[in-house]
């Protein structure tokens, strides 16, 4: 959980410093124009709206910092899972114990002492 938000931190305080960098150059460095084509012939043509180049970079920052906060939740994810597994397989065994003791008190009450 601590990696998740250092990530998010650092994301976030990466998304203000590029966002304070867009804005404050001016228009022709990051105002391009692009717009993006998607193209299956006879099938489907789509083509997006053109928009500023460095709207494109910020969009491209924020989505790779997403999936490595996602890439670095993945082995915690595993590792809680693994624990769960665990923990399970642990209470079916103290169940089995305690049936096993019921059974041999169960043996031992019944038994009659020799006279």
């Amino acid at each position: 959980m601590k990696r998740i938000l250092f990530s998010v931190f650092l994301a976030l305080f990466f998304f203000v410093l590029l966002d304070f960098v867009y804005f404050n150059l001016d228009a022709s460095t990051f105002g391009y124009q692009v717009s993006f084509k998607f193209s299956i012939p006879h099938i489907v043509d789509l083509v997006s709206a053109p928009l500023p180049m460095g709207f494109v970079l910020l969009l491209a920052f924020c989505a790779g910092m997403i999936v490595v906060s996602l890439l670095e939740a993945l082995p915690s994810f595993y590792k809680s899972l693994e624990l769960y597994s665990k923990n399970k397989k642990i209470r079916q065994l103290e169940r089995e114990l305690q049936l096993v003791r019921q059974v041999i008190e169960e043996k031992k009450s019944s038994e009659v002492p020799p006279l």
